[in-house]
């Protein structure tokens, strides 16, 4: 009787380990996919602040010509981020949106104020990507870069 309650304890710990390796196995995967669906939203922003034909934002100002000067630092906000996993709801966001023409493809990146610490980025095109990151400021950047008074060159106002 001794023995059999043993065994049972042995193939129990078995089943736990196994469902822990399994466990943790999948759990590397999701990082693993995440961390790659990351790395092409930001090389698709690269592509379309470095070469693309034009940049219309609706922001502050009403709709503008993002100078290309202003492209890259555009992309520098964005690369200086960090993700945010905590779930918040605004039924009414702030929003600035560019939109992009690159390569006779159209891209509209949206970028929404949840809250003061959280923002989603959407960059919708041939490609849909949805992010989640921290704001701590970065949303008066997308302000001031879809504004007439931009980082390095003014944009122009457009009817």
């Amino acid at each position: 009787m001794l023995q059999k309650l043993d065994e049972r304890r042995k193939w129990i710990w078995v089943y736990l380990i196994s469902a822990f390796v399994i466990f943790s196995v999948g759990l590397l995967v999701l990082v693993a996919l995440e961390s790659n669906r990351l790395r092409h939203f930001k090389t698709d922003l690269f592509v379309l602040c470095i070469e693309s034909d034009v940049c219309v934002a609706d922001g502050p100002d009403g709709r503008v010509r993002v100078n290309a000067d202003n492209w890259r630092a555009l992309y520098s906000v964005v690369e200086k981020m960090h993700g945010n996993l905590s779930p918040a709801k605004n039924s009414n966001p702030e929003t600035v949106r560019f939109e992009f023409d690159c390569h006779g493809e159209t891209w509209v990146f949206t970028v929404n104020e949840i809250n003061k610490n959280k923002m989603i980025l959407e960059l919708t095109g041939p490609r849909n990507y949805v992010v989640h990151v921290d704001n701590k400021g970065a949303f008066d950047s997308f302000l001031k870069a879809a504004s007439i008074e931009s980082f390095n060159a003014p944009n122009k106002p457009m009817p």
